[in-house]
């Protein structure tokens, strides 16, 4: 009798053990398949956000590039004029900014002059105030302000290191530069827990654009921009609440532009995402962490359902095995009974894991392709070109960069909805316009490329870019209402025997593709041999 409770207790704590094993094996691969199949959706919200803040900081810096071309065009800049230029500009269409000035440079012995100069020029009641311990100045001339924050007409931005910093590199450069972060000099008098860290986008202003002669530098178009309220809500709709986001400037010990945290962040390194940008010739660094909406996108319930259901079996088995050990056929009974619910648990299992790989199937068609247009995205493009040089052959093989001519305008006036109707209807001619073989990609914003393998010769790039232009141009029809883009198309071509790599064709047919733009627009250029 000794024996036989031994046997039964034996058999017990070993079902136990072996039933335990299997639950915590099955609920450790069933939970890192969920932490996987996390890290890709970290991946993907990281590379959206990171676009957004792209984009939303190209549109601010053409929108400054092109008042600083209007105001370099007049051969004399006016305080009217500069009115006019800047009616359109408010903190509806540019999120953050508190206003857009004109800065003239001045040495200490000009400042009556200068001063002078622009009170003729219609800046009545200019005063320029010279911040003491410097000889070069920097006076705001003009200032159209957004919001109820002062002015700042005839302040000496000298007095800051990180407005200087823009400003300077902005001319040596002659392109847009943005300051590192720091706090406005108009927002001193507002109260400490208020005040956001800002950042200063400055444009060059030069003369003589319009008469084809050595265009004279005249100043700086400068606007000032409050981190968290030019990104925050970007960050936030496009994070979807699954993650938090900060926006940081490493070279000003690190301050935070901006930041988005909603809900409760989750603390799990292999999770955490970093993303480094170059905007306005300045180095941005993304931080984005896992909230617990993002967990719960990615049912990680399952793993404690799992685990859980094979520990309940566990137990179960153990508990019939104990009571039935002195009964043979009783005991084969209910291990029959155990052996069909541990079947049905594996279906149930089996199921999951098919989800599963259904979703991370879904997960790569989004990685690899735009979520707006469905068109293969910059990273597949670039791979498959990539494949295409490698296996050439004696056949050509041509990248089209494409821009869209008249996009930005159509944009800003019928609204970020009207665009995405622009930018779907032109990835369907694109794609329509191809064969089966080439690939069709958009690269973001307006900016689209196709790739066209197997060519015969140069003129079958020729026909293909004539065709894009063609199509583009067709009329598009929004709600009823008809607009019309063109596209400007640069050509890089690889012949057999060459040694192009996939950077080489992209960078020549992107440079043709700006020659394309100088020319006229609506119309392609072949890029010049060795670019």
């Amino acid at each position: 009798m000794r024996v036989g409770r031994g046997s039964s207790l034996a058999l017990v704590v070993a079902v136990l053990l072996i039933g335990g094993l299997v639950s915590a094996v099955v609920y450790d691969a069933q939970r890192h398949n969920e932490t996987h199949y996390a890290a890709q959706l970290m991946d993907r919200h990281a590379d959206v956000v990171t676009e957004a803040i792209t984009d939303r900081v190209d549109h601010y810096s053409d929108t400054l590039t092109d008042l600083a071309l209007a105001v370099g065009a007049e051969a004399e800049p006016r305080a009217d004029l500069y009115e006019r230029l800047t009616a359109g500009l408010d903190v509806a269409r540019l999120p953050g900014a508190s206003g857009v000035a004109f800065v003239v440079a001045a040495r200490t012995a000009q400042v009556g002059s200068v001063q002078r100069t622009w009170r003729t020029r219609g800046s009545a009641g200019l005063r320029l105030t010279p911040a003491p311990g410097h000889d070069e100045h920097l006076f705001v001339v003009f200032d159209r302000v957004f919001d109820s924050s002062p002015g700042v007409l005839g302040l000496d931005l000298a007095q800051s290191p990180q407005a200087v910093e823009a400003l300077r590199t902005a001319r040596q450069s002659g392109a847009l530069a943005i300051s590192p972060a720091y706090q406005l000099l108009r927002d001193r008098g507002v109260a400490t827990p208020l005040r956001q860290t800002s950042v200063a986008f400055a444009a060059p202003v030069h003369a003589g654009l319009s008469v084809g002669g050595a265009d004279t530098f005249e100043g700086w178009i400068v606007m000032a921009v409050r981190g968290q309220d030019f990104l925050a809500q970007t960050l936030i709709d496009r994070g979807q609440g699954a993650i938090q986001v900060s926006l940081a400037d490493p070279a000003a010990a690190g301050a935070v532009i901006a930041a988005a945290r909603p809900g409760r962040r989750l603390t799990d390194d292999r999770l955490d995402r970093e993303r480094i940008l170059i905007v306005g010739q300045r180095r941005w660094q993304v931080s984005m962490w896992p909230t617990r909406r993002l967990m719960a996108i990615t049912d990680r319930g399952i793993s404690m359902i799992t685990g859980g259901s094979g520990i309940a079996l566990t137990i179960m088995l153990a508990v019939v095995t104990g009571v039935l050990a002195g009964s043979r056929s009783r005991a084969l009974h209910q291990v029959e009974q155990a052996t069909a619910a541990l079947r049905g648990d594996i279906d149930r299992r089996e199921a999951v894991e098919a989800r599963l790989r259904e979703r991370e199937h879904e997960l790569h068609h989004l990685a690899f392709h735009d979520p707006l247009t469905g068109l293969a995205n910059r990273q597949l493009f670039y791979e498959r070109l990539t494949h295409a040089l490698t296996t050439r052959g004696e056949r050509f093989i041509a990248v089209l960069f494409i821009d869209l001519d008249g996009f930005k305008e159509v944009n800003d006036a019928r609204g970020h909805h009207a665009g995405d109707i622009v930018l779907k209807t032109v990835a369907e001619r694109l794609h329509a316009g191809v064969r089966i073989s080439d690939t069709a990609a958009r690269f973001g914003g307006d900016e689209f490329a196709v790739l066209l393998e197997s060519l015969t010769d140069v003129g079958d790039a020729h026909t293909a870019a004539a065709r894009a232009v063609a199509d583009v141009q067709q009329p598009i029809d929004i709600t009823g209402i008809s607009v019309t883009v063109s596209a400007s198309v640069g050509i890089a071509v690889h012949v057999p025997g060459g040694a192009d790599s996939a950077d080489d064709l992209l960078r020549g047919a992107d440079a043709a593709m700006y020659a394309a733009k100088a020319a006229g627009k609506n119309r392609y250029v072949l890029a010049e041999a060795g670019r």
